[in-house]
């Protein structure tokens, strides 16, 4: 079961603009919204919007809804055991 798990968040973190929304996510201090990633990144709104759900289903970020704007946030817990498991490749 283990090997599943490690597979599946391997596939999350393969795509490089997932894992820069990721990192600017995390480096940020306050929740951002899909417009906020979209710009920072040069991407679009629903390519944002994509990625983050993979994020949040791999429980790396959380999404919370105001009105009809999603704002996100990092798992500080997940994300310190994939930032350390980076940092040491």
């Amino acid at each position: 079961m283990q090997t599943v798990k490690a597979a599946a968040l391997f596939k999350v973190l393969s795509d490089p603009t997932r894992l820069q929304l990721l990192y600017l996510v995390a480096e940020n201090p306050e929740r951002l919204c899909c417009v906020d990633l979209s710009e920072a990144l040069a991407v679009s709104a629903p390519t944002v919007t994509h990625h983050m759900k993979k994020l949040a289903d791999a429980n790396l970020v959380t999404r919370h809804k105001r009105g009809k704007w999603a704002y996100y946030e990092i798992v500080n817990d997940e994300f310190a055991r994939v930032h350390e498991l980076i940092r040491t490749l």
